[in-house]
């Protein structure tokens, strides 16, 4: 019997929680869950704490968990790519940054693409992260970068159908021949919305292609 593994998840936004342990029981149910959090840190940011301070802190949650064993991390916020890359450099475990799987996984369909944001912050972040990416995979496809305003603010109300409504709203317009990424884990709630009103529209979570990649990693270190 192989022992199952146990996976850190690293949270900067409460939010991100519930998308996360949702597609780890849809996809690798297995999965022993650790849950890490500095739920301050986007705010810190915004506040204009230094930068070192932060990289600090998203580095001391990943030796937390590398000292209780984890067998991969899987960061969950999205607007700290750059920190979270020194922390992959000192481990030798699996760790993902939040988009990491989606961009993989949008840049291989070799369609535009168009990633959509409800945290202002996050989005050139988010653009830049992902044509960097493409640079180094030796790939040319468009980009654009979609804030969806007041979605977060009606989730962190309790609205999550209105959240979910006003992602919807934007996705389906998109009606060119592209890939969209919801480019945050608590966006990942709206994609049943789409795909009841468009099934063909062709759209990446960022939870669900994290859990899938860091499954097919582990398992291969297995075989």
């Amino acid at each position: 019997m192989i022992e199952a593994k146990k996976v850190a998840l690293i949270h900067a936004l409460e939010e991100s929680k519930q998308p996360v342990w949702k597609s780890f029981y849809n996809i690798w149910p297995e999965a022993v869950l650790s849950n890490y959090s500095d739920l301050s840190l986007s705010k810190d940011r915004n506040l204009g704490q230094n930068e070192n301070t932060i990289s600090q802190r998203i580095s001391n949650l990943a030796k937390m968990a590398v000292s209780e064993n984890a067998d991969a991390i899987l960061y969950t916020c999205s607007a700290f790519g750059d920190e979270i890359n020194r922390v992959k450099d000192q481990y030798s475990i699996p760790i993902l940054r939040p988009n990491e799987a989606a961009f993989i996984d949008a840049i291989q369909l070799k369609q535009k693409i168009k990633i959509m944001v409800t945290f202002l912050p996050s989005l050139e972040l988010l653009t830049q992260e992902i044509k960097t990416m493409m640079v180094e995979s030796n790939t040319e496809l468009e980009v654009k970068g979609i804030y969806v305003k007041e979605a977060l603010n009606s989730l962190q109300n309790g609205l999550v159908n209105q959240h979910d409504d006003l992602i919807a709203k934007i996705a389906l317009d998109q009606t060119d021949d592209c890939t969209i990424i919801l480019g945050q884990f608590s966006m990942a709630s709206a994609l049943s919305n789409i795909s009841e009103k468009n099934p063909d529209l062709r759209v990446l979570t960022t939870p669900d292609s994290s859990v899938l990649r860091l499954k097919k990693i582990i398992e291969a270190k297995l075989v």
